[in-house]
């Protein structure tokens, strides 16, 4: 309108259709003007990174990573994997982990392996059909994110470890509640959720035989080819899964995810079978390689075409074929611009 009235007074004999071209006219090139900052802004967020060397493209298939020098029972119910005994004597000093800024995320290129430890909780410990479908549901999740990865032109391969750890921990533990900013919004939390996450695993590395969880988690790293690796506790309890950042994981290059048997809003015991999620599994994962939470914000607040109520870090949807991976998420796990 303050163009309109600028050019009707500059030339107050121009017909109205002219002043209403002149003023669409204006009207564009603010739209257009107003594009091409959002767009130049959208491309300063991109991360700067570089691909693993060797990177293949993503094929859509979770592989298995052996841990070379592990020695495991098979599975009852998936032979594929087997459960942790043994680890015999390293021969290599191969796969030193990639060293990175403290708390900086990697991107999600390259080979990724994902290791899992299972603790039973509350009396209950894990059964190998409880395993075997857990598993399943990292195999999905795993599957989508290389079919996403597909979509943005990504070069990411998943695999899971061939051996899989276990522990019991069954000590009754207090819960404290609190809550955390979400969005424009508040949630619950259990307090210390991260603290307790690093303490089960240094409990259960000294049980597994290591000497802590430094020494556990650099031994395997060492033994399975992978440019980056994930680490995925299972309490086999009810509760809410969360990502651990790298800067609070006191484990130099360690990525660390709390994957709940079921999801609920407050810790609690087990009263029904595991019901593992893949796409909380999927989003756990995405947070790891930098994407953040995008729910509790209204999609105007974001820029244009960034963000949509499909976007996985939204968690809109309950099932995965409804989900995807939208430009705003793919700049922040090293997926855009692609290729």
């Amino acid at each position: 309108m303050a163009g309109g009235g600028f050019v009707a007074g500059l030339a107050p004999e121009l017909s109205r259709g002219t002043l209403l071209l002149g003023f669409g006219a204006i009207v564009l090139f603010a739209g257009l003007l107003g594009e091409l900052i959002v767009g130049l802004r959208s491309l300063r967020t991109a991360r700067s990174v570089e691909c693993p060397p060797g990177a293949a493209p993503a094929d859509g298939r979770v592989g298995r990573l052996i841990i070379t020098g592990a020695r495991g029972e098979p599975n009852t119910e998936d032979p594929r994997f087997s459960s942790f005994r043994a680890l015999e004597p390293a021969t290599t000093n191969g796969g030193a982990p990639v060293l990175r800024p403290a708390g900086t995320p990697p991107p999600l290129l390259g080979r990724v392996g994902l290791v899992s430890l299972f603790i039973g909780r509350d009396g209950r410990s894990w059964s190998d059909e409880e395993i075997a479908q857990a598993h399943a549901a990292m195999t999905r999740a795993g599957e989508w994110i290389e079919r996403e990865a597909i979509r943005w032109h990504a070069p990411v391969n998943l695999a899971l470890a061939a051996t899989y750890f276990v522990d019991d921990n069954h000590e009754q533990d207090e819960i404290e509640m609190t809550f955390q900013a979400e969005g424009g919004d508040v949630g619950p939390i259990e307090a210390h959720a991260m603290t307790k996450a690093l303490i089960d695993s240094s409990r259960a590395a000294s049980r597994l035989g290591f000497r802590d969880a430094p020494d556990w988690m650099t031994q395997i790293r060492s033994r399975i080819d992978a440019d980056t690796l994930v680490w995925l506790i299972h309490p086999r309890r009810a509760g809410r899964s969360l990502a651990v950042p790298l800067d609070l994981t006191e484990l130099s290059g360690v990525s660390l995810a709390v994957c709940y048997a079921r999801e609920s809003s407050f810790p609690e015991p087990l009263f029904r079978p595991p019901l593992p999620d893949p796409v909380t599994i999927a989003h756990e994962l995405l947070h790891l390689f930098g994407a953040t939470d995008k729910y509790g914000t209204a999609l105007r607040s974001y820029p244009p075409r960034t963000v949509s109520s499909r976007d996985i870090m939204r968690l809109s949807e309950s099932r995965l074929s409804r989900l995807r991976v939208d430009r705003l998420t793919a700049m922040e796990v090293g997926w855009f611009p692609g290729g």
